[in-house]
């Protein structure tokens, strides 16, 4: 990752985590769009019961407690480059594995049936469109299944300027060209739900 990218995201969500403490806007979500997008994302990966589940970018955990409240039992690991987040996230959800970690910056090797990166690529940071490419390529090398993650769209009706926003035929051709020939994107009003299969 980017120095300054790095810099400014640990600084964006410390701040954010002073201000909200244990809410969706410590993550940059309201409490409404934080289920929207884990109910849309749920319901694309299909049955995880029993699955090894790594969450990219898990922030304090809130997906683990998402699943959790629907009974649905996952191996589960929670990875966070904000060690403030994954502190919370041990707190919160003492049964489940949290891992503070630069995965670019780090050796990490083990594989998980199927990964999910929700929302992780949301903050416009300095080169912010390198660094979602090279952890991509990185966290379909640890899947055994399939990788599921949500960006916001480009064409949404207006942009934030804090925010960093992908084209669907972009990032469609980047997976496809450099992952995998099986993918399926869906593309609602505001979002982009990107899943990449390992070919058999």
């Amino acid at each position: 990752m980017d120095p300054l990218g790095k810099k400014e995201l640990l600084n964006f969500y410390n701040r954010h985590l002073k201000d909200f403490g244990d809410l969706p806007q410590a993550v940059r979500w309201t409490p409404e769009g934080q289920k929207k997008r884990y109910d849309k994302i749920f319901s694309i990966a299909g049955d995880l019961s029993g699955k090894h589940i790594l969450d990219f970018g898990c922030g304090k955990g809130d997906f683990f407690g998402f699943l959790k409240e629907k009974s649905i039992a996952v191996n589960y690991c929670g990875i966070d480059i904000n060690k403030n987040l994954i502190t919370l996230a041990k707190k919160k959800f003492p049964d489940a594995e949290f891992i503070a970690m630069d995965i670019e910056e780090e050796e990490f090797y083990r594989k998980f049936d199927i990964i999910f990166a929700c929302g992780v690529f949301n903050l416009r940071i300095a080169g912010i469109e390198t660094t979602m490419k090279n952890i991509l390529i990185k966290l379909f090398n640890l899947c055994n299944e399939a990788i599921h993650i949500n960006f916001l769209s480009y064409y949404v009706p207006r942009r934030n300027v804090e925010m960093f926003y992908v084209k669907p035929e972009e990032i469609l051709s980047f997976a496809i060209t450099e992952l995998s020939r099986i993918v399926q994107l869906r593309h609602s009003k505001e979002d982009i739900y990107l899943s990449i299969y390992k070919e058999s």
